[in-house]
């Protein structure tokens, strides 16, 4: 790996910013320069700035990709991505992008034609695939499942966050801006939806399938779990309200593995929880992942299988933080160009389960389809 210290500019300065990117790529100054960050809620990028210490803050991105300060961008803002790594990719820096990459076909499409133009390097964050509790499952596992089973217990992001190193100082976004990204998001709903699917659960897709689920379909990829068709799809209470649903979907690969999703929104539960149980007549693998915002609690795995007749089994678990990992990575694609997953491809893929399991909904609602879902 090389050793160059690569100069990175931070997009967002909200919560993953503060708990657990920002913590980590100052400390890891063996790798990385925090040089700038932006945020168009200027107050929140002064206080982030602040704290860690970085000198240069901007009100936009823009601003930030002008200044020359910096080789590298790290993209965490919320809401959508796309214009942001189009706009880095093309004014010459290499991206780290946290998920989702797209929410619409159109989207993605100008992504790939920056990244293919600008000549320059893009890798998604999917944290858990760099888990160490899932780069061992893929070295134990030596056939194929039968099935897969995801369950998440998902509490509110208050519940999560209450025990990491998130700012206890924060600066709310003012309205006019709140009112400038719903905007915005609805566009964005309408274009991969339709108007009336956006109607009616545009947020849930953008905030919980793009903005959740698609962490496990990213470990499922990992373990060469890819979904070909979503057979059901089931969402509650569906009640027309904004808050987070639940969603159970039953899905398949091309070779007939049957996959299970259950992502349940429980607001008071006291703790995050997910768990992946991959099994078949010989083997078994049962990841369990801690909160995602509480660094140095480890992923735990737990592995089986046939010993004549008994079994045998082994656990694995490991105290470095998948996020941290994961950067590292950025820094060796930054430094070297060496990447082993390919961002279009699986950009694309979570984008199209992702629209398969809307249309589920839809199907199952009576809703009608429209904006990405007619193709």
């Amino acid at each position: 790996m090389s050793n160059q210290i690569v100069r990175v500019g931070v997009i967002g300065a909200g919560a993953v910013a503060s708990s657990v990117h920002l913590p980590i790529l100052t400390r890891r100054s063996d790798l990385f320069a925090v040089a700038a960050i932006a945020d168009f809620n200027i107050a929140a990028a002064h206080l982030l700035a602040d704290r860690f210490g970085i000198v240069n803050r901007f009100p936009s991105p823009e601003e930030m990709f002008a200044s020359s300060l910096i080789d590298a961008v790290v993209i965490l803002n919320s809401g959508s991505h796309a214009e942001v790594v189009v706009k880095a990719l093309n004014s010459g820096l290499d991206v780290f992008c946290e998920k989702p990459l797209a929410y619409s076909r159109e989207e993605m499409k100008s992504i790939e034609v920056a990244l293919s133009t600008s000549g320059k390097k893009l890798m998604i964050g999917y944290m858990k695939t760099f888990d160490p509790a899932v780069t061992a499952a893929k070295k134990l596992i030596k056939s194929r499942p039968r099935t897969v089973d995801v369950v998440v217990l998902h509490p509110s992001g208050e519940s999560q966050l209450a025990t990491t190193e998130i700012s206890v100082t924060s600066a709310p976004a003012p309205k006019e801006l709140i009112e400038k990204f719903k905007s915005s998001d609805r566009q964005i709903q309408v274009t991969a939806l339709g108007e009336a699917a956006a109607d009616s659960f545009g947020s849930f897709y953008t905030d919980v399938i793009l903005g959740s689920v698609i962490h496990e379909l990213s470990v499922l990829r990992a373990l060469d779990i890819h979904i070909n068709e979503v057979d059901f799809v089931d969402r509650w209470p569906n009640d027309g309200s904004e808050k987070a649903h639940s969603i159970i979907i039953n899905a398949r690969t091309a070779d007939n593995v049957r996959i299970t999703i259950r992502w349940f929104y429980l607001d008071q539960y006291p703790l995050y929880q997910e768990e992946i149980r991959w099994v078949n007549e010989f083997e078994g693998h049962h990841i369990i992942f801690p909160s995602p915002y509480i660094l140095r609690v480890p992923t735990k795995l737990i592995s089986t299988k046939r010993i004549g007749l008994d079994h045998e089994n082994t656990t694995t678990e490991s105290y470095l933080p998948s996020f941290e990992i994961e950067l590292a990575a950025f820094h060796t694609l930054a430094t070297t160009g060496k990447q082993d997953a390919d961002p279009i491809a699986d950009g694309n893929e979570d984008l199209e389960i992702s629209l398969k399991i809307a249309k589920g909904i839809c199907i199952r609602e009576g809703i009608a389809v429209g904006g990405n879902l007619k193709a």
